[in-house]
């Protein structure tokens, strides 16, 4: 397995937080690796307890795993301030690592650009506003 250690994965992805409400956006496109639904979980950084107690609740339903799985990480019911809030990049990285597919994740990354703006603090845009 070659190692993303050289840059920062998916740096041009959109790392914009994503909620409850881009649950079926996620789903749709990470439902084909519902067999992996672990290893995205763990990539994601979920509790272990979380990810047991998800494989014991839906009783090896891979589906309902994976579903469970994003609504954890979608809630940020995890060391989200240590490893990043949900985001289109992380979803990308998962699918990757996790996941197994990283075509899927190429994917992903040009459905979700990073938006094209200047910096944050940039002063290019100071004063064009004025009339």
């Amino acid at each position: 397995m070659a190692s993303s250690s050289s840059s920062p994965p998916f740096i041009n992805v959109c790392d914009k937080e994503l909620s409850k409400k881009d649950f079926y956006a996620v789903y749709d496109r990470i439902k084909p690796l519902s067999a992996g639904w672990k290893q995205i979980a763990i990539s994601w950084h979920l509790e272990i307890d979380t990810i047991n107690k998800i494989e014991a609740d839906c009783r090896g339903d891979t589906i309902a795993c994976l579903q469970k799985a994003i609504e954890y990480w979608l809630k940020k019911d995890y060391d989200y301030e240590s490893h990043g809030t949900p985001c289109w990049r992380r979803v990308c990285v998962a699918v990757k690592e996790g996941g197994g597919d990283p075509a899927l994740a190429d994917e992903i990354a040009r459905e979700h650009p990073l938006p094209a703006m200047p910096p944050a603090g940039s002063t290019s845009s100071k004063g064009t506003y004025i009339s």
